[in-house]
């Protein structure tokens, strides 16, 4: 009879190797129930939440090593499984902050059971994180993801026999397309209800095995615990209680000098072997012949660069040429027009006052709408570089990127975080304490704000609609050009002064090429966008209310109908010379670009209420009026490059853990972006 673990929430560790599908899993078990935050001490995200499988009370497995019939007791229905997403790592050894969090949480949090994903596309890498796993002293099930993947490639799995060999319960499944989850989940319920525990499947000889016994049993502790203290892990020496366990620890070490590479090689050793028994192929590997001949066009040595350039311009062409204005005008009637009438309908038959309808309407409807329209086009950015993710492509960037970050004294690790910056600097940031080198990490962060993150697009929407209405996707592919460009030269200039050092060599697994399936890259969409969309209703409408307010009135708090003699009016006026030579020295675009400090998207919310206009086409009337081509490209310019919003320099500060280089940051974006933008402005008053 299975023992319940009723009445408490029982957790599942997920754990496996980056790009085997760790994330689809999780999405799958989840749904859309979870929360993110980051882990304790550390700026790695963090995301939990309760699995939305149900236990099916049936039998699903039959031990046959022991003969005895499975049953599961119908009380563990009611159990709630928390998913708990624990960071992609390749190995357990503590060389990185994803590597210690993994194991810190399976040792300290005790979870009720391990469940380790491995693609089966690519077994002999994910297996070395299952066989340290298995060492954990905790109940495990591997779910062995993209089974369909390796059938079409040409190779099938003796799953029996690898569970054999292994001694841990094995579950066929597709996360992409939910196949075999619910068998998954009801199997991983079971064992670790049952408390199963994994048998170690890697012997290191008579002696060592000795030696691991004794200091399991001196030190109480896992089995990998008294592994990894056979081979000086640094963290673990320092909790080391007996004497006995020091003299093994050094006994041993003086026999093999080398005992990390010799524990590797021994399971690399037992994995190629049961990966050569277990692994048979029916057929040609398609997959990888398919993905050596995309990149022998994608990867070209001359080529890549030109092709990725081309690809991202196309992408900028359909995002906001003629498909991506389209919705964002269908938004802008729907929220701008026809809702805003509406509220202002309904305001006026209450009996409203003129400042209640102005705070409402022309204040929250039009600051938060003056963004919400372009939404639709950021949704379709998102979804493109969610297709190039989920399609193995964005790893390659990297990789083609790095041979030009190589002769500018550069790492190509640098463009990983660059690319997450094109969606949202925050992350992008955060993404950079996977770098292992100090001074890789300092100049990574100090690059990332060149790159324009999604919350800038509404404001290059806006202003491609009242200037550049025929060259909308060429205008915003060149602000995108010049700031990978200017982050580029500005990396070679600090690698050269305040970040001198070695560049240390470029590693990068590329995935081979998937076609990614829909609910997988509308899910990356949503979570690249879901960002914008929580600040457009938190943030934004915050900022329009002050906005507004400080608009209308003046600095003894009295209503005034004169914008310039505002409380913003007056601020305005004191720092728009400071902009002039750049070309666009009025009071309202000085006002709009301090708001975007608090949120870049509060730009565009903040020429809405300045200009006191309810919808886009009629801001964009607005500026056309106001802004030459020339002083809106400037403008535009100045908005790519100056300081990132309040919450990326808070998360800058943070990483770089100085105040002076976070400061240094600031003062070199802003520099930047004045020069260039009054370059931009003087040069081409010569030429228009």
């Amino acid at each position: 009879m299975a023992k319940t673990i009723n009445n408490r929430t029982v957790v599942f560790a997920l754990a496996g190797n980056p790009n085997s599908g760790k994330t689809t899993l999780f999405n799958e078990l989840t749904g859309s129930h979870y929360e993110v935050g980051n882990w304790a001490g550390v700026t790695v995200e963090r995301k939990e939440g309760i699995c939305k499988y149900v236990f099916h009370n049936h039998i699903t497995h039959m031990d046959t090593h022991e003969h005895e019939s499975a049953h599961r007791h119908d009380d563990a229905s009611h159990n709630h499984i928390k998913i708990v997403d624990l960071p992609g790592t390749y190995s357990l050894s503590p060389n990185s902050a994803e590597e210690v969090i993994t194991r810190d949480f399976i040792l300290k949090e005790k979870p009720d059971l391990i469940l380790n994903i491995v693609d089966a596309t690519n077994l002999e890498r994910n297996l070395y994180l299952t066989t340290q796993l298995a060492e954990m002293g905790t109940p495990m099930v591997v779910a062995l993801n993209m089974m369909d993947a390796l059938k079409s490639n040409g190779f099938e799995i003796d799953i029996e026999s690898l569970e054999k060999r292994f001694g841990i319960r094995i579950m066929p499944i597709s996360a992409s397309k939910g196949r075999g989850v619910q068998d998954l989940v009801n199997e991983a319920l079971y064992i670790a209800a049952n408390e199963k525990l994994p048998k170690p499947p890697v012997h290191y000889g008579a002696k060592l095995e000795k030696a691991i016994s004794a200091i399991k049993a001196e030190e109480d502790c896992p089995r990998l615990c008294a592994v990894k203290l056979l081979e000086r892990d640094a963290r673990l020496a320092e909790s080391v209680k007996s004497d006995t366990s020091k003299m093994l620890v050094e006994n041993i070490n003086t026999e093999i000098p080398d005992m990390e590479t010799f524990v590797a090689s021994k399971r690399y050793k037992f994995i190629k072997s049961a990966v050569k028994q277990c692994v048979s192929v029916t057929g040609e590997n398609r997959q990888a012949e398919r993905t050596k001949k995309i990149d022998r066009v994608l990867n070209h040595k001359i080529w890549a660069i030109p092709i990725f350039v081309l690809i991202m311009f196309l992408i900028f062409q359909i995002t906001f040429g003629p498909f991506g204005t389209m919705l964002s005008d269908l938004v802008d009637m729907l929220f701008n027009v026809k809702f805003s009438g509406l509220v202002s309908g309904w305001l006026e038959a209450l009996g409203a006052s003129d400042f209640a309808r102005g705070l409402v309407v022309d204040g929250i409807i039009a600051g938060v709408g003056g963004v919400i329209t372009f939404f639709p086009q950021i949704m379709l950015l998102f979804l493109f570089l969610s297709f190039m993710e989920d399609s193995g492509y964005m790893a390659r960037t990297a990789f083609i990127m790095d041979k030009l970050f190589i002769k500018l004294g550069l790492s190509g690790k640098s463009f990983v975080p660059m690319i997450m910056g094109f969606g949202c600097s925050v992350p992008a940031i955060m993404s950079v304490r996977t770098l292992e080198n100090e001074r890789d990490r300092k100049l990574t962060l100090l690059l990332v704000p060149f790159m324009s993150c999604g919350a800038k697009m509404p404001v290059y929407a806006v202003f491609v609609a009242a200037l550049f209405p025929n060259n909308g996707g060429l205008v915003i592919f060149s602000l995108y050009f010049i700031g990978v460009i200017l982050g580029i030269i500005s990396g070679l200039i600090f690698s050269k002064t305040v970040l001198k050092g070695d560049i240390p060599p470029f590693v990068l697994e590329l995935p081979p090429y998937r076609m990614p399936t829909l609910k997988s890259t509308f899910h990356h969409m949503w979570e690249k966008a879901k960002d914008f969309a929580v600040r457009a209703g938190t943030v934004l409408l915050a900022a329009s209310v002050i906005i507004w307010l400080l608009q209308n009135l003046d600095f003894t708090l009295h209503v005034t109908h004169d914008s310039s003699k505002s409380i913003i009016g007056v601020i305005g006026h004191i720092i728009a010379p400071v902009f002039a030579p750049c070309g666009f020295g009025n009071w309202q675009a000085a006002v709009s670009l301090i708001s975007g400090f608090a949120a870049k998207e509060a730009v565009v919310s903040t020429m809405s209420i300045l200009h006191g206009v309810g919808d886009t086409s009629a801001l964009a009337g607005s500026l056309s009026g106001i802004f030459t081509p020339l002083q809106g490209y400037a403008f535009l310019v100045f908005v790519l490059l100056y300081v990132p919003c309040v919450a990326a320099v808070s998360a800058l500060r943070t990483e770089l853990n100085s105040r002076k280089l976070t400061l240094f940051s600031v003062v070199w974006q802003i520099g930047i972006a004045w020069i260039m933008s009054m370059l931009v402005y003087q040069i081409g008053s010569i030429f228009v």
